[in-house]
């Protein structure tokens, strides 16, 4: 690829940031969307069990309404049976349902409530036995004033940790009240689990992205370069950019005092070539030519389509001996082309070239006009020959 430079690479940089930005803004709200369809389908998910596990309660309501009218949860003062019944219901929920808690309790004041069934095991640091006392949080309070579950997003307990929380009133069947409530909590872990192996994949393909959208970009960047510097036809390079190259080389040789020669080349009688043969044979002849140029130049050497059937060659740190080797080659390889129409008929290619050398105090216009005024002499001392410019030659 085209080593880019200047311009183009800060446009290339400011590109490369612009496309990150971009990228990091879709994959941050790309995050976020599936951080909030998570959070959904897990809220949903307590929602759901804590509206399952109101029905089980429901279908023995009486039972169930005999341990919420108890007053004082001492041994002996409710059914000992059915609490334990339940118990056992509620833990095989917790474990079958996979949620974190799971519980049943009453509304004692508007801001209080105990505990009458707990899926924790007996015993452990996180039940809560029957009669245990709790504050009712915002989400419990909102169900008792609607009498429709709910649930909650992400919630931070200081005690419970990160958790979702779903909750459904138990409703007395014959007035609608909201009697009691069935809490399910689900860990905020496993959606932060979940969504670690998802920010990696985003971050992956954003960075990804980044990486191929800038070679992209880099790739056309420098396949415009090149066309803007090569001609698409001969491969040679194009005018502007011969133009860049003798201005350049013009102040370093103001510098070193150095000299240097030009070269212009025209075909003779191209236009019978085109006329006669068509364009594309006339395409083919200017690609030859241009082949022959690259073989008889150097690498440093600047070797431009000029326009039409015109090439010139700038000869870096060269003399006019030099020049003279270079346009006496390239006639003899010209000469020795063996160019044929599609029906066999040979034809003859011919070129003329004019020479000048530059000297310290010219500017780019005047060594080609030299080169050019050479060219024209060359042209008419009989073509198919190279012509040095010399002081007192006339247009």
């Amino acid at each position: 690829m085209k080593k880019l430079s200047g311009s183009r690479m800060v446009f290339l940089y400011v590109t490369i940031v612009i496309v990150s930005v971009v990228s990091l803004v879709s994959a941050l709200s790309l995050y976020s969307s599936i951080k909030n369809l998570l959070v959904e389908e897990r809220g949903r998910k307590a929602l759901g069990v804590s509206i399952a596990v109101a029905k089980i309660i429901e279908q023995d309501y009486t039972s169930f309404r005999k341990l919420l009218d108890v007053e004082d949860y001492e041994e002996g003062n409710y059914d000992w049976s059915y609490y334990i019944k339940m118990q056992q219901v509620f833990q095989e929920i917790n474990v079958q349902s996979n949620v974190k808690f799971v519980y049943c309790g009453k509304r004692i004041s508007p801001e209080e409530m105990v505990y009458l069934f707990d899926g924790e095991s007996p015993g452990s640091k996180l039940f809560s036995p029957l009669g245990s006392g709790d504050d009712l949080d915002a989400i419990e309070k909102k169900v008792y004033s609607e009498k429709r579950p709910n649930y909650t997003s992400i919630v931070a307990d200081s005690d419970w940790g990160e958790l979702l929380t779903g909750v459904a009133p138990i409703r007395d069947p014959y007035t609608g009240e909201a009697v009691a409530h069935v809490g399910v909590d689900v860990s905020a872990e496993q959606i932060y689990s979940s969504l670690a192996g998802i920010k990696k994949l985003i971050v992956i393909n954003a960075i990804l992205f980044v990486i191929i959208t800038s070679l992209i970009i880099y790739k056309l960047l420098s396949m415009n370069l090149f066309f803007m510097e090569n001609d698409y036809l001969t491969g040679l390079h194009s005018k502007g950019y011969e133009e860049r190259f003798l201005e350049q080389l013009i102040k370093k040789s103001t510098i070193s005092g150095k000299s240097f020669p030009l070269i212009m080349i025209d075909f003779d009688d191209f236009k019978v070539i085109n006329d006669e043969y068509g364009h594309h044979f006339g395409d083919c002849v200017l690609k030859q030519v241009a082949d022959i140029i690259q073989v008889c130049t150097r690498s440093i050497d600047c070797c431009a389509r000029y326009g039409g059937d015109e090439f010139i060659i700038v000869l870096p740190e060269a003399n006019l001996e030099y020049a003279s080797f270079v346009c006496h080659w390239l006639l003899k390889e010209v000469s020795k082309l063996s160019l044929k129409t599609k029906d066999g008929r040979p034809v003859p290619v011919s070129i003329s070239i004019g020479v000048a050398l530059w000297k310290r105090g010219m500017t780019a216009e005047q060594i080609l006009e030299q080169a050019d005024k050479a060219l024209y002499h060359s042209k008419g001392d009989g073509k198919g020959r190279m012509v040095i410019y010399r002081e007192g030659f006339a247009q």
